[in-house]
Order: C-alpha cells, then sequence, then structure tokens
C-alpha cells in the first residue's frame, strides 16, 4: 500500500482527493483553511498538529496520536467496509458527520461542540468510550440504520434527546423539561438472560432492556422520561408505564405515564414522575390505582427525592396530604395533592414555608372516596 506522508506545515487551499494511506509527521503542522475539501480514501494518522477550519472526509481508519484542533471545520467518516475505526483520543470534533453504512467503531471518547450528523453507519463504542455532547451542541437524523451504540452523555436544559440503539434498533430516550446546568449520561442494556423485578406498583416487566441514567450534574425533580417500546410483549400502551429503580434488575416502582404513542412494537412512553433513580424500563402496570408512597424526601434541591411522591394521588382530586412530626403535630396539609404541581406537593416545607429539620415524620392520606385513610412514615433528610 502507497502511503503519503506530511513532513512540513502546508496550507491547504484547493479541493484535494487522496486515494493512499496519509501520515501526518511529528512536528508538522497541517491547516485545512476553509473552503478547502480534502478526501481521503483510505486511512489518516496524524501524529502531528491537524487544525481543521474546512472539511475533511475519511473513508479508512482514523487514527489521532498527536493533536485535533477543530476550528471551523467538518469531519466525515464515510467508510464503507463492515468496520471504520475512529480514535480520536479523547479530543473534540467541531461537526461530525457518520454516513456510508457499516459500523464505525470509536476507541476513545468523543466530544462534539457543535452537531453530530447520523446519516448511515452504527457508531459504535469500543473501550467503554461514550460520546460526550457539548452545552451547545446538537444532533440531526436518528435511524435504525444509523445511532449510537454505547454510552451518550448530554449537557444543557431542556428537552434533551440520546440517540442511541441497540445496533439494529434506534431506541432514542428523551429527559423531559430537564433543569438548568444538567449533566447526565444514558447507557441501553440488552436483556439476555436476566429477569427484572418490581414491587406491587407494576404487574410486568419489560423483557428486552432496561436504561441506566447517571446524573453529574443539575436537577431533574421537574423532568420527566420518555422511553421507546419497540418489540415489546405487552398487549397496548394503554396500560403501560414508565418504571425506575435504584439497581439495574429491581425491584422497579411505577413512575406512571402521562403520555403514550404508537404500539409495543413501535412506539413511547412518557412518565408521570420525575426521573430520579437510576434504572428505568417499561412496565405493565397493576390496575387497581393503589397509590404508593415514596417515602424518601430530600430537601438539598439535587433533582433526587425533592418532594414527597405519590404514584396514582392525581386519580384522586378530592384526597388531603397531612403531614405530622414526632410529636404528633400537623406541620402540612394539601388537598388535591399533586406530584407534578411543586405548590401542591410537600418537598420538605411546613405550611408556613419553614425549612423543616431532617429526622422522621409521619402522614395520612385520605384520598375522599370513602376508602380507609393510609398512614406511614417518611424520611427528611
Amino acid at each position: 500500500m502507497k502511503k503519503i506522508v506530511l513532513s512540513v506545515s502546508i496550507i491547504l487551499s484547493a479541493i484535494l482527493g487522496v486515494s493512499q494511506d496519509v501520515f501526518i509527521q511529528p512536528g508538522t503542522t497541517v491547516n485545512i483553511s476553509a473552503g478547502t475539501s480534502l478526501t481521503i480514501g483510505n486511512g489518516l494518522t496524524n501524529n502531528g498538529i491537524l487544525v481543521n477550519n474546512g472539511s475533511i472526509l475519511i473513508g479508512g481508519q482514523w487514527i489521532n496520536n498527536g493533536t485535533y484542533t477543530p476550528g471551523t471545520g467538518a469531519i466525515t467518516f464515510n467508510g464503507t467496509a463492515p468496520v471504520q475505526v475512529i480514535n480520536h483520543n479523547a479530543q473534540s470534533f467541531n461537526s461530525l458527520t457518520i454516513s456510508g453504512g457499516g459500523v464505525k467503531q470509536f476507541l476513545a471518547d468523543i466530544v462534539i461542540n457543535d452537531e453530530l450528523i447520523l446519516t448511515s453507519g452504527i457508531l459504535e463504542s469500543s473501550n467503554n468510550a461514550k460520546i460526550n455532547f457539548g452545552n451547545l451542541a446538537t444532533f440531526n437524523g436518528g435511524s435504525d440504520a444509523s445511532h449510537i451504540k454505547g454510552t451518550v452523555q448530554r449537557m444543557g436544559q431542556g428537552d434533551l434527546i440520546f440517540p442511541i440503539g441497540n445496533g439494529t434498533t434506534y431506541l432514542p430516550v428523551t429527559v423531559v423539561a430537564a433543569g438548568a446546568g444538567t449533566n447526565a449520561s444514558l447507557t441501553l442494556h440488552e436483556i439476555s438472560n436476566e429477569v427484572l423485578t418490581g414491587n406491587n406498583s407494576v404487574a410486568t416487566l419489560s423483557d428486552q432492556r432496561y436504561w441506566e441514567l447517571s446524573l453529574q450534574g443539575g436537577n431533574l425533580s421537574q423532568s420527566k422520561i420518555q422511553l421507546p417500546a419497540s418489540n415489546e410483549n405487552f398487549s397496548g400502551l394503554d396500560n403501560i408505564v414508565v418504571a425506575g429503580s435504584t439497581t439495574a434488575l429491581g425491584p422497579y416502582s411505577s413512575l406512571g405515564s402521562s403520555d403514550f404513542a404508537g404500539t409495543p412494537v413501535s412506539g413511547s412512553v412518557l412518565s408521570e414522575l420525575a426521573p430520579t433513580v437510576s434504572f428505568y424500563a417499561l412496565a405493565a402496570a397493576n390496575n387497581d390505582n393503589t397509590i404508593t408512597v415514596f417515602n424518601a424526601v430530600s430537601i438539598l434541591e439535587d433533582g433526587k427525592n425533592d418532594y414527597l411522591q405519590i404514584l396514582n394521588i392525581e386519580q384522586y382530586p378530592n384526597s388531603a396530604v397531612s403531614i405530622f412530626n414526632r410529636w404528633g403535630d400537623r406541620i402540612f396539609q394539601m388537598k388535591g395533592y399533586s406530584n407534578s404541581n411543586r405548590d401542591k406537593r410537600f418537598n420538605g416545607l411546613s405550611d408556613a414555608g419553614n425549612v423543616l429539620p431532617s429526622g422522621t415524620y409521619f402522614y395520612s392520606i385520605n384520598l375522599g372516596d370513602g376508602s380507609e385513610t393510609t398512614t406511614g412514615y417518611l424520611h427528611l433528610k
């Protein structure tokens, strides 16, 4: 195989096409200027400095042992081989396009500063590498033919879409209404011999997959999470909820469903409650409308258990929820309790608006439908 060795600093200012392997030597600076398109049919190995303000198309492997300065440029991996290797060594791309089909196997973390364009080809992780979207980075595309198979990390606020899949099926997850400063990573786990378990709020759980959400910053207490349904064994989505757990295999608890679309073969389900745990799966709800109290409340406002969550309480508009301290003094009461309305739920504050000290408290829930009052305790910390 003939090689082209770049051993001096150059400025490329025309449309160039190279069919051989290209090597940038140590101590060499290559500057792809604005308006320049460099097409490399085979591989490119950078042992020097590559500054990209134009566009580069690479049909073979990309090995970045040196420094890649993304500038304002774009790079496209359009190899048509079954596997195209990308080793960017945890550096940044400005604009990255995936095309040509096959698998684009990335061996180290990749940071996207501006945009990721998924046209054709699976961006597949090796060595537990992940795709990191910068705070203002976006993506376009996403399909069965082109998605990320591996961990995706996103920063920002609003609706954050994670364009992941299993290599054959696109299974995007959306964190809806993420708070300012959110920094979260998402990983898809396909089920093989594992069995997910749940508490009495769910009847059956998915036997296909579950997702792992890790929050490194920000607050999701006002958010919801939307999971895709694909080839699930449920009879329909009208009774399907998002379930959450602190551990991978459970027990999972229902986070409810505030919306759904499509079918179990191809659809999606949006949770009712906020995503404040680490693992999520689809589940068939227990239809007895039983309320479930998540009895841990944090006053840290860190997006984890920021309020007293009572599953299915919205089905009882005449409910009355009371909180008592250990001496039996009522310190909080709310009629028409609502998980989604911060003004109608218990956030660790008394009726007078005072922050309550950490400790054990007791609750009383009257559903207002003639049923017996539900009582129990909660931990505030």
